[in-house]
């Protein structure tokens, strides 16, 4: 049971964490992790395998590589990068020898590009997660209340967001009121309107 709790096989984690090749190859190389290899087959520890889990839990928190601290002190080489294309390519045979420095500058560039996307992948899919976390009314009432303390303009989509109704105004006007809350038009962000958020004042003689 321990022999096989400390041999995983590399090309199993691209599904465990649902990321590309080169996203993988990067946080092996952050996280200081080397391959073992058993002909064209590569493998990571029990040890090596509680490590990346540790960066892929501190990478869904929003941390990045740069903040990432490793545990393991044993370096990366160009030996495991090598174990991972072999396990990604289904026409490798036990003869081939690839070599990660023949790759041509679209190569590079594609690969730059896979891992631009899966980090963008990450971040809608924490955005995902937030929506599905709907916000109480003393919440947003407390958000309001922020923006408008610090004078922070807010998009159309943002405001829905908070309030769950597009903000909007009648013809020559440019204040839309929702509850005890003034929203009002100031300019443009990007494409869209930008609100100035406002809390209206009651008086002594409102019943």
């Amino acid at each position: 049971m321990t022999q096989e709790i400390d041999k995983i096989p590399v090309k199993d984690l691209q599904s465990r964490y649902g990321i590309g090749r080169t996203a993988l190859y990067e946080r092996m190389k952050h996280a200081n992790i080397k391959t073992d290899k058993e002909g064209t087959r590569s493998f990571i520890s029990g040890e090596q395998l509680e490590e990346l889990d540790r960066l892929n839990t501190h990478l869904e928190r929003g941390g990045t590589f740069e903040d990432f601290e490793p545990l393991l002190t044993e370096g990366f080489t160009e030996d495991s990068q090598e174990g991972i294309s072999l396990d990604s390519s289904p026409n490798s045979s036990p003869n081939s020898s690839p070599d990660v420095h023949r790759t041509g500058p679209w190569t590079a560039e594609r690969e730059s590009l896979e891992v631009l996307i899966d980090a963008i992948a990450s971040g809608i899919e924490r955005a995902n997660i937030n929506r599905m976390q709907p916000l109480s009314p003393i919440e947003y009432m407390q958000q309001l209340k922020l923006a408008a303390e610090e004078r922070w303009l807010l998009t159309t989509s943002e405001v829905r967001e908070l309030i769950k109704v597009k903000p909007h105004t009648r013809k020559g006007e440019d204040t839309y009121r929702r509850g005890s809350w003034l929203f009002v038009k100031s300019g443009k962000i990007g494409r869209e309107t930008a609100w100035r958020v406002e809390q209206e004042q009651r008086t002594g003689n409102d019943n």
